[in-house]
């Protein structure tokens, strides 16, 4: 009897323990709900019925904003060393990267946060919540590992190093802030990355990650009940942390006179940026700040657009706030040609900026402002994946639902508000730019305290959502049954593929081919400049209307144009798809051709091509296509250098824009895919009134590539005072899809530098193993049509180690030819492949482009799924074949760049 009493107070034990380790609901606020577990871990599921693939995000609260003395750069640093190795999972890297899975970590001030993307199937959701829990507390943290890994750091540093821009950035804001930490850049110091030993950064880990400083989202397609109780499985089992994690309590005093800095170093651009003392993200102020920002840099209505950029004084300006938990920073910045005088830009900069407290505001400049803002919250809103992603920013600023709250502050805004917010922070003795005035009196502007947070989203709702349960399966088989092709009666062709997606999202692309390869002859830079213009203006709205009905009826439009053709993108929603139709229509039918703003263009296009004098990527890209690419210079597909580029642009005028126009756009080539909750209807309706009985006056004759017979040849490019190198080679190849050959070369390059996740050989010795490269791989670009195709190879890394990094790719590469993969290797990458490839179906983005170019080269999804059966049939010799095959060193050639002089 004894015995019996014993094991029922067991079992009643038992049971009471597992009940009280359960999720408790916490709110729900549209269509996200958040839970707890008993050790404090927040858990945030967003749904979506809509989706193919599933989001696993885990957010941190700690960033740069903890660090303390001698600490910089720790939590980025401790981001790098989460992918190593913890208990369960020797080789996070690897293991990620045999799934397939899309993956990163991001560290930013106040948050670190790690997420996986994959296909929506039980097995790939517990394995993401088994590796995020036992990496919580059992990352080992070894200072082997981080012998290795501080020089990738280094290297991500360095980098960075070589944007004057982003330099700049970080002089100012280290000089606005005295005391907080936001004014420390979140990638550090380099010698704090270089000197932290493994000891303490295992405590700050061991502070930081526990379940009570984190937040799991879980977002896409899943099983709400399944996933809570793996959730509970694999993370309520963690005890919370015994020590409190204290709160930081730094306050930055309020600025008492305008300071100054000034930056010398190498480059082609001039620069003045400028900061403000403005509020965090939980602020009711910061919506109006926010709108503020938009109103001064909106391109073109913008008040800073208008006396800068309008006046040909600077090539681009903008400003941004971000979503901080303390108070925060507002940045404005504009580029300057280099041959400006950057005193006359200074002067109308400054007086500009000096004038906003006085400033008087309209209800044309609040809406406009208001649509621009709230389209943001829309385009982050409607797609699940980014949404999951996006929430990082939120938690670290105090609370996921403040991402709604500063949506409703945002619908509720004033005029009053935004002439207040002016009045209030852009003070001149609150300005940090380029100068330090003293001043016998100043103003001072003090920013509110971060508010009660839990009070301020205590009981809240948000607005109601109307629930999407339409699923969609994410095969081969079902897209092409779902999809519906057409032909024009002009010649066009056009892909249909109706799917239910969150928000009834629709993603569209567009493609007009003309023109031959003798009409062409010399126009590349005519054909870019031309389609730059169509979004510049139509005979019926200005560049500023355009503008304001993209934000206002939340479509993102972007035209490209090049000697291949004009590619048009659309991305809006089934409520403003007419909208976007009928602007699409006047911009590709009505074109202006407004000869102030082409003069505009000429310049901001002038300046970045001089902007990449002194850049090691474009200059070693420049020179490696000028040695592999040998077309010659009456032919549209050869390379200008910068020099030439300069020239012709200088002679274009806009008579020769409005030729190109009217010479070779038309609709009897066009080719054009939509994807989503779209209205077919209207969408042919739309076709055939655009590009029905439009014809260019020369036809279209595809312009074929060329293979070039180039020999081995190295090529070191000295840059004065750049941080950062670059190595870039390239084997041209006489092979093209369509070739038997082409599946096993595919795998070669997977396994040679292109695999999953820094999984292949090449990144897995110049990154993983020697830490000399923060990104190193190779890729393989092979054209659908002609027996044309480039393998390459890459690396960034610090230019004392050129010898070094040189060598240890040399090695790898001669190590793969002569001994070839593994079978092992092989069945991994291959794994990971296929379900990259699954995972790419579930994307509407994928899609869309893939139709496209499907009926561009004449293949359909089919070819696709026979591309993956080929790839399944090829076993690891025939991939050894292909690689000794076709990458034959002496016909690699490498071009490097960066300062190899400085030590």
């Amino acid at each position: 009897m004894k015995k019996l009493i014993l094991a029922m107070l067991f079992v009643a034990f038992w049971a009471a323990n597992s009940f009280s380790q359960e999720a408790t609901f916490v709110t729900s606020v549209e269509g996200i709900k958040e839970y707890s577990l008993p050790n404090g871990m927040k858990i945030l599921l967003i749904p979506d019925a809509a989706q193919s693939n599933v989001i696993v995000n885990i957010v941190y609260g700690v960033g740069s904003r903890h660090e303390g003395y001698g600490e910089s750069g720790m939590a980025h640093l401790l981001e790098h060393m989460l992918f190593k190795r913890s208990s369960k999972f020797t080789d996070i890297k690897k293991t990620i990267a045999d799934k397939g899975a899309q993956a990163n970590g991001t560290t930013y001030y106040d948050r670190t946060n790690y997420y996986e993307i994959l296909p929506a199937t039980d097995e790939n959701l517990k394995w993401a919540l088994d590796m995020e829990s036992d990496r919580m507390i059992t990352s080992a943290i070894l200072q082997s590992d981080l012998d290795k890994e501080f020089s990738v750091v280094r290297n991500e540093f360095e980098i960075g190093e070589n944007d004057p821009s982003g330099v700049l950035n970080e002089r100012i804001l280290s000089t606005a802030y005295l005391w907080h930490n936001y004014g420390k850049s979140t990638i550090g110091s380099k010698e704090d990355i270089e000197r932290v030993p493994a000891s303490r950064l295992k405590v700050f880990y061991q502070k930081y990650y526990q379940p009570n400083n984190a937040t799991l989202i879980i977002g896409g397609k899943f099983d709400e009940k399944k996933t809570l109780s793996w959730i509970k499985e694999y993370f309520a089992p963690i005890p919370k942390s015994k020590n409190e994690i204290e709160k930081t309590y730094t306050v930055e005093p309020a600025q008492d006179g305008e300071r100054f800095v000034e930056l010398k170093r190498n480059g082609d651009l001039q620069y003045i940026a400028m900061a403000y003392h403005t509020p965090s993200y939980s602020d009711k102020e910061f919506a109006a700040n926010n709108a503020l920002i938009s109103i001064l840099t909106n391109n073109p209505s913008g008040i800073l657009y208008k006396t800068l950029v309008e006046t040909k004084l600077s090539t681009n300006v903008y400003g941004y706030t971000l979503t901080l938990k303390d108070p925060a920073f507002s940045y404005f910045a504009c580029e300057i040609a280099k041959d400006k005088d950057i005193n006359t830009v200074q002067k109308a900069f400054l007086e500009t900026m000096n004038n906003v407290p006085k400033m008087t505001f309209t209800e044309d400049d609040l809406k406009r402002a208001k649509n621009e803002l709230l389209k943001q919250f829309e385009n982050t809103y409607n797609k699940t994946l980014n949404l999951s992603i996006a929430m990082t920013e939120f938690i670290g600023a105090g609370d996921w639902r403040l991402f709604f709250i500063d949506r409703d502050n945002i619908e509720a805004l004033t005029v009053a508000d935004i002439q207040n917010a002016a009045k209030k922070y852009y003070l001149q003795s609150n300005r940090t730019w380029g100068r330090f005035i003293p001043e016998a009196t100043s103003e001072r502007t003090k920013v509110s305290d971060t508010k009660d947070i839990a009070a301020l989203v205590n009981g809240y709702k948000g607005k109601v959502m109307e629930a999407n349960t339409n699923t969609f399966e994410a095969s081969v088989a079902n897209i092409i049954k779902s999809t519906e092709e057409g032909k024009l009666a002009s010649g066009g062709k056009y892909a249909l593929l109706e799917k239910p997606a969150k928000g009834n999202k629709i993603e569209a692309r567009i493609l007009l081919r003309m023109g031959d390869e003798k009409s062409l002859s010399q126009k590349s830079m005519i054909a870019n400049l031309t389609a730059n213009m169509l979004k510049l203006g139509t005979k019926t709205r200005t560049k500023k209307d355009i503008n304001d009905q993209l934000d206002q009826y939340k479509i993102n439009l972007s035209v490209v144009g090049s000697v291949d053709g004009l590619y048009v993108r659309i991305s809006t929603d089934k409520a403003n798809l007419n909208n976007a139709l009928n602007l699409v229509q006047d911009i590709l039918r009505n074109p202006s051709f407004d000869v102030t703003e082409f003069e505009k263009l000429k310049l901001e296009s002038k300046s970045g091509l001089e902007s990449n004098r002194n850049e090691p990527q474009a200059v070693a890209t420049q020179e490696l296509t000028k040695i592999t690419a040998l077309y010659p210079k009456t032919h549209p597909y050869y390379s200008e250098t910068i020099d030439e580029s300069l020239a012709t642009l200088d002679k274009i005028t806009i008579e020769d824009l409005k030729n190109f126009y009217a010479t070779f756009y038309g609709g009897s080539n066009s080719i054009s895919s939509f994807v989503g909750g779209i209205d077919k209807d209207a969408i042919k309706k739309f076709l055939s009134s655009t590009f029905d009985n439009w014809n260019p006056k020369i036809a279209y004759k595809r312009i074929p590539t060329q293979y070039f017979d180039v020999k081995s040849n190295e090529k070191t490019i000295q840059i004065n005072d750049k941080t950062n190198a670059i190595l870039f080679g390239k084997i041209n190849l006489n092979i093209g899809k369509k070739n038997p050959d082409y599946p096993a070369l595919e795998m070669a390059n997977e396994l040679l530098g292109g695999g999953a996740f820094l999984s292949s050989r090449i990144p897995q010795r110049l990154r993983e193993t020697e830490g000399l490269s923060y990104g190193a791989g190779s890729y393989v670009q092979a054209n659908a049509i002609d027996p044309t195709s480039e393998w390459g190879i890459y690396a960034f890394y610090n230019p004392t180690m050129k010898d070094k990094l040189t060598t240890a790719l040399n090695e790898e590469i001669q190590k793969a030819i002569s001994k070839g993969f593994t079978k092992e290797e092989f069945d991994s990458s291959l794994k990971s492949w296929l379900q990259n490839r699954q995972t790419m179906l579930g994307t509407d983005e994928f899609l869309v482009r893939e139709l496209r170019e499907n009926m561009d080269s004449g293949q359909t999804f089919k070819d696709y799924e026979d591309f993956e059966t080929k790839i399944k049939n090829l076993d690891v010799q025939k991939v050894n074949t292909a690689l000794v095959k076709y990458f034959d060193p002496k016909k690699l050639v490498i071009v490097q760049a960066g300062d190899f002089v400085k030590k």
